[in-house]
């Protein structure tokens, strides 16, 4: 029969207190496997998904469906010390933890027993970062990060920073108290925190069919991360060190070196994190070109562009050369933030060397991507490089015949820095171009330096705006003559041009309103 939850809790309440002390002590909150129960018990409660509750035939104890992700069925006894589950997990599985936690809720604050059933861990966890050892510190950190790697790529990013700013606040009675020590911790649990979400950010950025502001969520945690990891990797670097940091530093360098090489995607933000520690923490030239031998000995498809990079912020032109002819160009991703680097460095052999290797694979990377606005960027990034790399200009237009309609935009800016007005007419022609999708300071240069070349591009849109037959399209037809007229003026081409508008206006005599505008318009010379 049914009841109520409250008249159940009510009158066994001693029983579920009883029954939520021995949750307590049985489930580590530091042991992964036992947390995860916990959470996943916790998680159904505030879901609300526990329905139907009711007594069994013999009244002596309380059945309970649990709708989820799939539906199991609960059997609790009123003692509190046995229950059955349909999952057929032995002990207390997450469903039978659930309906206690659930009558517990009735009476007394859940969150408030989560809470101090977690004090344990953090207790356990700051005794452990008292050891002021590499290897504690890693183990503390790598089981504070754990619930971000149970997040997956299907969770709705909200959930993934929300945990993350737990994450934030359990993390500061964990910190040393001394201040020489508090950066280089800080430093340690940024790393680890990137390493827990790696996969999820990875899943959202790289894998993702199209940009939603769930993406815009995970990519402004990302660049969070990253910029704390560049104001403590700058605070470190003018700091002197300890003699017993000596050991932390070590470590780190094989932690950032291990993460950069085995973690999937995002190489551009790989590269920044691992510039950023050697931008600022490892600075002298014994210690980068033992890190650079290692990457030279590395297997890993990556390992080569992270021994570009040393090469690259050395000026080793021709040590770049030979690894850009081992790695090949296929990878365009990976070379493109080198090749930004390369630029901002103002090295342009370097430059050279890259836009080199990458050149003859352009076209297939350009294919493979999907965003327009990408596409947009990535012509304008690729034809700024190959300039800034004094390539010849001929090699840049077999880009833009490659690059299409989508090239239209930097083609055309090509053609007019160059003054190859008639060219650049013809590429509005060739893609049809709409009017309205000409930049008008373009169009007024053109008309400035060279009339005759766009005379027939005007002269179509012209007739475009007859078309419509509308008397606001005529008076923007009619404001195309005034410009057709005063090139034709410029250029001395009187006559033609008025046999020209003469002739438009017998073609469109039958359309009253544009005769009336063409009238007011005295575009006649």
């Amino acid at each position: 029969m049914h009841m109520s939850v409250e008249r159940v809790s009510y009158l066994h309440e001693r029983e579920i207190d009883e029954c939520m002390n021995m949750i307590k002590h049985s489930f580590r909150p530091d042991v992964q496997g036992e947390a995860h129960v916990i959470r996943k018990a916790v998680s159904l409660v505030r879901k609300g998904v526990l329905h139907n509750f009711r007594f069994s035939q013999d009244a002596t104890a309380i059945e309970v469906l649990i709708a989820d992700e799939t539906e199991e069925f609960v059997t609790l006894s009123l003692s509190m010390t046995e229950a059955s589950c349909t999952c057929d997990e032995d002990d207390w599985c997450a469903h039978k933890i659930a309906v206690v936690f659930h009558l517990y809720s009735q009476l007394h604050s859940l969150t408030e027993w989560l809470h101090d059933w977690q004090r344990r861990e953090t207790e356990q966890m700051a005794l452990t970062v008292s050891e002021r050892t590499p290897e504690a510190w890693n183990d503390v950190l790598y089981r504070l990060a754990a619930p971000l790697r149970e997040i997956g790529p299907s969770d709705n990013p909200n959930v993934f920073i929300h945990e993350s700013s737990l994450m934030d606040q359990k993390v500061i009675p964990l910190s040393p108290f001394e201040y020489e020590w508090k950066p280089l911790f800080e430093l340690f649990y940024r790393l680890h925190l990137l390493e827990a979400g790696w996969s999820f950010a990875h899943g959202h950025l790289e894998e993702a069919n199209h940009f939603t502001y769930r993406q815009w969520q995970v990519k402004m945690w990302l660049n969070e991360q990253i910029e704390k990891l560049r104001d403590i990797g700058k605070a470190l670097g003018k700091n002197p060190r300890l003699f017993e940091t000596d050991a932390f530093y070590t470590a780190l360098k094989k932690q950032v070196r291990e993460f950069v090489l085995r973690n999937k995607g995002l190489f551009e933000v790989r590269l920044e994190i691992y510039a950023i520690m050697w931008e600022f923490l490892y600075k002298d030239t014994a210690a980068q070109e033992t890190e650079l031998a290692y990457l030279l000995d590395d297997d890993s498809v990556d390992a080569a562009f992270f021994a570009a990079y040393f090469n690259l912020t050395k000026g080793d032109e021709e040590t770049l050369a030979k690894i850009a002819e081992r790695a090949g160009g296929e990878l365009v991703g990976h070379w493109l933030p080198l090749a930004d680097l390369a630029a901002e460095m103002e090295d342009p052999g370097s430059l050279t060397v890259i836009m080199n290797t990458i050149y003859p694979h352009i076209g297939d990377f350009f294919g493979r991507i999907s965003f327009s606005t990408d596409r947009y960027h990535f012509i304008r990034k690729i034809d700024g490089l190959l300039e800034e790399a004094h390539f010849p200009e001929s090699r840049r237009e077999e880009l833009f015949m490659i690059y299409g309609e989508d090239g239209v935009s930097a083609f055309g800016d090509f053609l007019i820095e160059r003054e190859r007005f008639a060219e650049w007419a013809a590429l509005m022609h060739r893609f049809n171009i709409p009017y309205d999708g000409l930049e008008p300071d373009t169009l007024k240069f053109v008309l400035a330096n060279d009339p005759a070349s766009v005379m027939p591009l005007l002269h179509t849109y012209a007739m475009r705006f007859i078309q419509e037959k509308n008397r606001h399209s005529y008076r923007r037809a009619v404001r195309l003559f005034k410009s057709m007229k005063a090139g034709a003026k410029k250029s001395g081409k009187a006559d033609f041009w008025n046999r020209y508008i003469d002739t438009v206006r017998e073609q469109y005599r039958r359309l009253r309103a544009l005769s009336e505008e063409m009238e007011k318009g005295n575009l006649n010379l």
